[in-house]
């Protein structure tokens, strides 16, 4: 069984997805860095997330992909960012029922993409 499949997979993505934009969107410091449009944002990252769990590769199919860092180049997202957006992700797969496994490799993998996406975005706004 696929990450996806033992993460519940649209229902349990969707869960992820709408519990971490309410913190999102209810955090100061990441509030400014997020659109008016959460339903557009929220669409992206269930796209996003589905493919990086091994499900169908909406993201892909629907963006084109493309390399995270990159596609967040021109924001200026910072440690402070990525640690507050971190936060929320850690909170919002509290509450999602899927092995603990599946959620810490969900984790790690998003630990390791913020972390590039921080390098990146430091050289264009130095």
């Amino acid at each position: 069984m696929s990450a996806y499949e033992q993460f519940g997979g649209e229902r349990g993505v969707q869960q992820l997805v709408d519990a971490f934009y309410d913190l999102v969107y209810a955090d100061p410091v990441l509030l400014p860095l997020f659109p008016d449009d959460k339903e557009r944002v929220k669409a992206h990252q269930f796209e996003f997330l589905t493919q990086l769990l091994g499900g169908p590769k909406l993201y892909t199919e629907r963006r084109g992909g493309g390399n995270l860092a990159m596609i967040h180049r021109d924001h200026p997202i910072s440690e402070t960012h990525a640690g507050h957006w971190l936060g929320c992700m850690e909170q919002a797969l509290k509450t999602v029922d899927a092995p603990e496994s599946i959620k810490q490799q969900l984790f790690h993998r998003l630990i390791m993409s913020s972390s590039n996406v921080v390098r990146v975005c430091s050289h264009h706004f130095e």
